[in-house]
């Protein structure tokens, strides 16, 4: 690119209805568009009005079906006013024709075989093996060694976010020269992302982030992002190689409350405008109040009961403890 530079902004979000203004906002400003999920070929014949959104939707995974539904609208009339929009996600999408191949009865051999797959193979198996080691854990297991079963998932999870997003900076930056303006979609504990645009994109491109809830988030006196601990914990062991032993010992204990303690439930925006990012705060603002110890107490008060019950007890253990001090 020859003169002015362009324009990349990270826009990171959460995948709730509540972020959607936001989300407009910033991708009007741009002339393209890379949304944080697989490639899929009938994407253009929905944007096109050629298929509904429904049957569209049909044939994806949705975790968040409510706020893809409303998202796939607003991209239709982006669409329609010019905008080129790019799905683009190529760890997934190698996981996707991984998951093909077994279908097709190929065996692990085979995988490990392909200079492409090989590394997201190797990543998830081993992500999906300390998730399953972890489940197995919470199960039976007093609380340190659960505590231990969080913080290998999150060393296994940070590494494969590190190769997720070396392998969408490296597709966004080779897809950037037709492009003056680029809106690049990222959920928030893809901080990673940036980095590695910033090292790949050069000095042709002028790199910014956005975090499209903080106006938000900070009127409800949350932190920026808003990431939850176990969030935090998965970043700080990809950004550190040896972190704080005491710091992830205490994130992984506060994520064993919050998971617990969230709501799960996608909600739209009713009474309150951004519920999700309420409820995060709520329960973020109670975490940074607990210790260690006080997670471990909690854990066996509230490790088999709902989330009701669960949020309940936690702040009457608040209160209690404040009274004491």
């Amino acid at each position: 690119m020859i003169g002015k530079p362009g324009l990349l902004t990270v826009g990171f979000v959460s995948h709730h209805a509540e972020a959607l203004p936001f989300l407009r906002e910033q991708m009007e400003r741009h002339d393209t568009i890379i949304l944080e999920e697989p490639s899929v070929p009938t994407f253009h014949e929905m944007l096109g009005n050629h298929l509904s959104v429904d049957d569209y939707l049909m044939g994806v995974d949705s975790e968040f079906p409510k706020f893809d539904r409303l998202v796939c609208g607003m991209l239709k009339e982006l669409h329609a006013k010019g905008r080129r929009i790019v799905q683009t996600e190529p760890y997934l999408e190698r996981l996707i024709e991984i998951h093909e191949l077994f279908a097709e009865g190929k065996l692990p051999r085979d995988i490990l075989n392909s200079d492409k797959l090989r590394k997201v193979y190797k990543a998830e198996r081993k992500a999906t093996g300390a998730l399953l080691s972890y489940y197995a854990s919470s199960a039976k297991d007093a609380f340190p060694k659960v505590v231990k079963a969080v913080k290998a998932f999150a060393r296994a999870d940070a590494q494969r976010l590190l190769l997720r997003d070396g392998l969408r900076a490296s597709t966004i930056a080779s897809a950037a020269s037709s492009s003056v303006s680029i809106f690049v979609e990222a959920g928030y504990i893809h901080y990673l992302l940036y980095r590695f645009l910033r090292h790949q994109m050069g000095d042709s491109w002028k790199i910014r982030i956005v975090f499209l809830l903080e106006p938000v988030i900070r009127k409800l006196g949350g932190k920026r992002r808003n990431l939850g601990p176990g969030d935090v914990l998965t970043l700080l062991y990809s950004l550190h190689r040896q972190p704080d032993q005491s710091l992830t010992d205490l994130l992984a204990a506060r994520s064993l409350i919050y998971i617990k303690l969230i709501e799960k439930e996608e909600l739209l925006p009713g009474a309150t405008i951004a519920p999700h990012a309420e409820d995060e705060v709520r329960i973020n603002n109670i975490l940074d109040q607990f210790s260690y110890e006080d997670c471990e107490t909690l854990y066996y008060r509230i490790r088999f009961v709902n989330r009701v019950l669960s949020l309940q007890v936690a702040e009457e253990y608040l209160t209690s403890e404040s009274a004491r001090m």
